[in-house]
């Protein structure tokens, strides 16, 4: 009998990978919206997550980045650092290096701590 090859979850459980998160249907809202951030601007995992129909899903949204398809703009979903300031929420010191390098490409302006302002590229749709 076939197994189902299985990712190790951080309480050291193990679950199929048909139950990741890019295999699940919230994957497509959740690029969907992704999809819509215009150039220049940014939208927090919470934000992207809340606008999927996923509350309190920015966990969700992380994990579901991670297995982002190509041509998706990723570079433009961030981390929230305060409520009008985001941050790159990358841990890969490389990756972090390159979303920072595609966004500035864009016209999104960091601060000396490397933050961003929501105020000023923040996207919410009307």
């Amino acid at each position: 009998m076939d197994t189902p090859v299985t990712r190790r979850k951080p309480s050291g459980r193990r679950r199929p990978l048909a139950d990741q998160p890019s295999a699940r249907p919230d994957a497509a809202e959740i690029y969907a919206v992704v999809a819509a951030i215009p150039r220049g601007r940014v939208a927090t995992y919470g934000e992207v997550a809340e606008l999927a129909g996923i509350p309190r899903g920015h966990r969700i949204v992380a994990r579901a980045m991670r297995a982002c398809p190509s041509g998706l703009p990723w570079q433009r979903v961030v981390a929230k650092k305060d409520p009008r300031r985001a941050k790159i929420g990358i841990v890969d010191p490389d990756a972090a290096s390159e979303q920072r390098r595609l966004l500035e490409a864009e016209g999104v302006a960091f601060d000396a701590d490397g933050a961003l302002s929501l105020c000023r590229s923040g996207w919410l749709p009307r």
